[in-house]
């Protein structure tokens, strides 16, 4: 049997600069994204991303990047696989009917803010600092199955805690006992850190049919690039 050997591209990952090689997915891996997508399911969403990540882009651990990287990676692959644009139908509130049909192209993809390769919190009132990393693919699934289980997240983004005169080693259970110890005020840097973090956008510009006001929203989340 006859296998077509598909070209490679190359793409910026977004939290390090790094430039990495991948593929265009296949007809057969397309189809699994669809059927993940139909289950709207997260956990079978995310199963379904990180098979195609390390099918198709070379040298990247989907478990050890930013939940960003691999957005913005899906929507280069999407690119080659598929084509630079994505069709979509907008609504007006001129009209529960006025629909209007427009494309985004992915060429105009931004990632904001820029991320940082490492970012350290002090927290206050006391000698401690905590090296952070934002959250990964398995983390925002977490919190939207349990919206509760969001100290657990917030501990799970912490790389290391430090003083000026010690560097501690911490397991997971410890880094979350630290976490739930924090007052409110101690957790509100860790808290903004993680409302500040980088999203991938498209700009997404349409004029509406009906009436021709002119809607202006960013395209955001990995659901919609599916498509």
């Amino acid at each position: 049997m006859t296998s077509i050997v598909q070209p490679t591209y190359l793409a910026v990952q977004p939290s390090t600069g790094k430039k990495l090689k991948f593929r265009p997915f296949t007809v057969k891996e397309e189809k699994a994204l669809l059927l993940a997508l139909q289950e709207d399911n997260m956990e079978t969403m995310g199963a379904a991303i990180k098979s195609l990540m390390l099918a198709c882009v070379q040298d990247l651990d989907p478990d050890l990047v930013p939940y960003y990287d691999l957005e913005y990676l899906f929507l280069q692959i999407r690119s080659k696989s598929v084509g630079e644009l994505i069709d979509l139908v907008g609504s007006c509130e001129c009209s529960e009917t006025a629909k209007t049909q427009f494309s985004v192209d992915i060429a105009t993809t931004v990632v904001e803010p820029q991320p940082q390769s490492k970012t350290e919190l002090r927290i206050v009132d006391t000698d401690y600092t905590v090296a952070v990393q934002h959250p990964h693919l398995d983390d925002f699934i977490k919190l939207y199955n349990d919206p509760g289980s969001a100290t657990e997240v917030v501990s799970n983004c912490i790389l290391s805690v430090f003083t000026p005169d010690e560097v501690m080693t911490w397991t997971k259970q410890e880094k979350l006992d630290f976490v739930e110890s924090m007052s409110p005020k101690q957790q509100k840097d860790l808290a903004q850190f993680l409302k500040n973090m980088p999203m991938v956008k498209i700009p997404a510009v349409y004029k509406c049919s009906s009436c021709g006001k002119e809607h202006s929203t960013p395209l955001s989340g990995i659901s919609n690039f599916f498509r």
